[in-house]
């Protein structure tokens, strides 16, 4: 086969609906039950500015009801809404395409460049999605920090990793543990996810092998993993280095449907007719370096349930850094127990 460059297979269209479908199929908490898109969270990542109101109505399926009482008014209770507010973000990427694939050779060269960056783009959304858990528990703090529900983590850890104890590793009565903290929400963790260190799942299957297992479908677009009849997905990210020694690991429990997420529809550009957007996929040869190379932005929104964001970005819309710090987040919702997310902090 020959060498496939970019300069005869682009065609703007297609590689935008590509990447789109690919990166929506790729096993990813962000494909999972946890999380939720639809058109108003598309038009709202499409909206101006860093920030968007998201109104709700406070839940009322806690309110009694009373007996019924002939020729008497039953009490009124109120309905209150409240308001959160999620940030709108804006992402690029600019790859050296002849370093990343240009003599790509098969039978289907343009499907090779698109798994490649969908996969990539997918994994910068993950890493996003880690920051907004951590902004939301202070999951980088230390044990103890204030965050907007704090209520629902569990420190299991200190900063000397190296002679942790059994109660700071990961294991089934953590798990049990953590899960209970979401009360009625628990129930929804068979549509929700686990989200952990490759070193903590390894902790866990060792405490209890039994309770894996493999090849399970859970409803979604590709077979995972399960623990507890939860699915299973691991990132690397999820852990820091101790203040003293060893390392401090975070491990989520996400409930059914808690993360919104939505795309502003990226344009497409030619060389010769460019993409000027903010959501855009631009393709540009440079003659004088004889190389080729594909700029991808994007502007979307990825929100927690029940959080109020109020950090000021430094820029024109938060980085990872600013999204994990947990003095920029608010809880909207009455109580933390209702968000459906849980943290367990551990040493192992």
């Amino acid at each position: 086969m020959g060498i496939a460059t970019i300069s005869n297979l682009w065609t703007p269209a297609i590689w935008i609906q590509g990447m789109r479908e690919r990166q929506a199929t790729f096993p990813s908490v962000l494909n999972s039950g946890v999380a939720i898109s639809n058109v108003i969270f598309d038009g709202i990542a499409a909206g101006a500015g860093v920030s968007a109101n998201v109104p709700f109505f406070l839940d009322i399926s806690d309110q009694s009801d009373a007996p019924a009482v002939e020729n008497t008014a039953p009490s009124i209770q109120g309905v209150t809404s409240g308001l959160q507010i999620a940030p709108i973000l804006n992402r690029e990427t600019a790859n050296h395409v002849t370093a990343l694939a240009a003599q790509t050779s098969g039978s289907d060269p343009v499907g090779e460049f698109v798994n490649v960056l969908a996969e990539r783009r997918l994994k910068q959304r993950n890493a996003t999605l880690i920051a907004l858990l951590r902004g939301a528990f202070a999951g980088l703090g230390a044990s103890g920090a204030t965050a907007a529900v704090d209520d629902m983590r569990l420190d299991a850890f200190d900063e000397t990793g190296l002679d942790a104890t059994s109660s700071q590793t990961m294991g089934a009565d953590l798990f049990i543990t953590g899960k209970a903290l979401l009360g009625e929400l628990a129930d929804t963790l068979r549509n929700g996810a686990l989200i952990a260190h490759p070193n903590v799942i390894a902790s866990l299957e060792r405490a209890d092998k039994d309770s894996f297992k493999d090849g399970v479908q859970s409803g979604l677009d590709f077979t995972v993993r399960t623990y507890r009849g939860v699915p299973v997905f691991s990132s690397s990210l999820l852990v820091r280095a101790g203040t003293t020694n060893g390392y401090v690991y975070e491990t989520y429990l996400l409930s059914q449907g808690i993360v919104a997420k939505g795309e502003k529809p990226q344009v497409g550009g030619t060389p010769a007719n460019p993409a000027i957007d903010v959501a855009s996929l631009n393709y540009n040869p440079s003659v004088d370096l004889n190389n080729e190379r594909i700029y991808d932005r994007t502007r979307f929104l990825m929100h927690l349930n029940g959080l109020k964001w109020t950090g000021t970005p430094s820029g024109q819309s938060a980085t990872n850094a600013e999204l994990a710090t947990a003095a920029s987040w608010d809880l909207a919702y009455s109580t933390a127990d209702r968000v459906g997310a849980v943290c367990i902090k551990t040493n192992a």
